[in-house]
């Protein structure tokens, strides 16, 4: 009756085995049970509400003057290479 000592050491062994991925399994679990309790927490401020943000009339002018800069840039460069504008139409 070897096969059937065989027989019953592959079960035993499948059953421990089951027991280890049952408890990896449970593991897994609560770590997707924890994460979803913390997607579903408020825990920050959501950006809608917050204020409407507000530019300074400094950082305003300071964009401005950048932009201007890179327009007087962009039309030196279009005037040193002789560049024409296409006609429309």
């Amino acid at each position: 009756m070897t096969w059937q000592r065989s027989l019953q050491s592959a079960v035993k062994a499948l059953k421990k085995e089951e027991t280890a991925l049952q408890k990896q399994l449970d593991l897994v679990q609560g770590k997707i049970a924890e994460l979803d309790e913390m997607s579903r927490s408020n825990t920050g401020t959501p950006a809608a509400k917050r204020g409407p943000r507000r530019l300074s009339p400094a950082g305003r002018a300071a964009i401005s003057r950048a932009a201007k800069k890179r327009w007087a840039r962009y039309r030196a460069d279009q005037r040193s290479t002789g560049a024409k504008r296409k006609a429309r139409g």
